[in-house]
């Protein structure tokens, strides 16, 4: 909701690079995630002001795991695994978002503790905790929603 709540009071363009939204090109090869990124980012400085969410950047940097055991198969290798566009984000982040550009990078997740506070704080430059709303000011938008 704030997410769209910016873009509206800002008139921007929101492009959606959630691994959600994204997941079919994951698993395609890493040539195509690539290619992907790179679009977003040229269509997003060609319609400014623009505003880049990614959903779930938990799946994109996630907290650093214990080594696995034998047998078990590791994500390193898997091309379905969103963390293939971490690189490939940072590169294109540094190349296309200046100071001049009016281009946004939002990221959002449900479960900070499964993310990576370290690069978090690397590769976007605030930080804003949202708490989850209570039974009675979830209910009062509900109301506010549903009667518009």
């Amino acid at each position: 909701m704030m997410v769209r709540a910016i873009a509206t009071e800002t008139k921007s363009i929101v492009f959606d690079l959630s691994p959600v939204q994204t997941a079919h090109l994951y698993g395609v090869n890493r040539g195509d995630s690539d290619k992907m990124v790179a679009l977003v980012m040229k269509c997003a400085k060609a319609y400014q002001p623009s505003i880049i969410y990614i959903d779930e950047v938990e799946k994109i940097w996630p907290a650093k795991k214990k080594k696995a055991k034998k047998g078990q198969k590791t994500r390193k290798n898997d091309l379905g695994n969103p963390v293939r566009i971490k690189k490939t984000l940072t590169k294109w982040r540094a190349k296309w978002l200046t100071d001049d550009t009016r281009i946004t990078l939002i990221g959002c997740t449900s479960e900070p503790h499964n993310g990576s506070k370290k690069d978090f704080k690397k590769f976007f430059d605030r930080s804003i905790y949202f708490p989850f709303p209570d039974y009675t000011t979830a209910r009062l938008m509900w109301k506010k929603f549903i009667e518009e």
